[in-house]
């Protein structure tokens, strides 16, 4: 059976390279990186301000639909983007009716290692935005167990292992038991 795995964390924590491999993997993979949702908007507004709440949840509600037209048809998704735990009640009331496995990843490293490779990839253009992300997921509460350390430098032991630990079911987001959101 197709599924939807959600794969989160702050930039720099990994999360496009491990989840490019983790489609990779499967037969009929599918990779859907949320910030290409991001360059949709024709006025947009930078996800990481406060007035940007009505637009992040438009394009996690896109996401999720496009996620489960995928799965839908057999093809076994890996969303990668910041999906914070804030957002699990829009993302369950989007999901639920799929009946489509999900599966919910945490990536984190410590904040020096994700400025580190944030600057790496693209400059001191998001040095700002990385510490408060990183901040936002520094207490994930009840998704503790769905966190997944980054910290080595080797990207394909980290994607090996969050594959192995999802085969296992290790991250299974119980959508029923998540509230439902007002969106």
């Amino acid at each position: 059976m197709a599924s939807i795995v959600i794969l989160t964390g702050s930039p720099g924590t990994g999360k496009t390279t491990v989840a490019a491999r983790l489609a990779s993997d499967k037969p009929r993979g599918l990779h859907i990186p949320a910030d290409v949702f991001y360059t949709f908007p024709a006025h947009p507004i930078s996800p990481y301000r406060s007035e940007s709440l009505e637009q992040n949840t438009a394009i996690i509600v896109a996401l999720c639909r496009t996620a489960a037209a995928f799965a839908d048809r057999g093809y076994d998704v890996v969303l990668d983007g910041i999906f914070g735990p804030w957002f699990l009640p829009v993302i369950a009331a989007e999901l639920r009716a799929s009946g489509v496995p999900v599966q919910y990843v945490i990536l984190r490293a410590p904040l020096d290692v994700a400025l580190r490779r944030v600057q790496d990839r693209i400059g001191h253009e998001k040095d700002h935005v990385v510490p408060l992300v990183h901040a936002a997921f520094s207490d994930v509460g009840a998704y503790r167990p769905n966190v997944v350390d980054t910290e080595s430098p080797d990207a394909l032991a980290v994607a090996a292992e969050v594959g192995q630990r999802l085969d296992r079911g290790e991250f299974v987001l119980d959508l029923s038991r998540i509230p439902s959101s007002g969106a």
